[in-house]
């Protein structure tokens, strides 16, 4: 049987030197699942913050944590369709803060700039493109088809 191949436009992407995901940076699909993940993350984060309020005794709020961490590992596990909280984050919570942020926010933060950066760039490289093949059936078209 043959076999077309052909550019998909996914990438391959190593968090942190522990695991690797693949995907699309430019594909609007995957884009919307990223975003609807961020929100989802943000609502759980507000939710467990609002619960850690209500809490009589301090030793609850590890706990809660940790539930926080795994309702928000299967979002970020679901937006790759891949395990990779255990592998990313291990032990470290995902609301444990670096460089200001969660760490879950920075992930989210370097894949929105993979994300921004190839959306922009795409237009760019399609337009030449399109416009060569355009021209190419024209010709064929003229040709073919008096």
């Amino acid at each position: 049987m043959k076999e077309l191949v052909f550019d998909s436009g996914v990438v391959s992407y190593s968090l942190n030197g522990k695991c690797e995901v693949s995907f699309n940076p430019a594909d609007h699909a995957f884009a919307e699942r990223f975003y609807s993940a961020v929100d989802e993350m943000g609502k759980l984060q507000d939710e467990y913050a609002k619960k850690a309020e209500a809490l009589q005794e301090p030793g609850e709020a590890f706990s809660l944590a940790r539930a926080r961490d795994a309702e928000m590992g299967k979002v970020l596990d679901g937006l790759f369709d891949a395990p990779v909280c255990d592998a990313v984050f291990d032990s470290m919570s995902l609301c444990a803060f670096a460089n200001g942020f969660p760490v879950w926010l920075n992930l989210m933060l370097s894949i929105l700039d993979e994300i921004e950066a190839n959306i922009g760039d795409i237009q760019k490289q399609a337009d030449p493109r399109i416009a060569k093949y355009k021209a190419k059936y024209q010709k064929y078209a003229a040709k073919y088809h008096k």
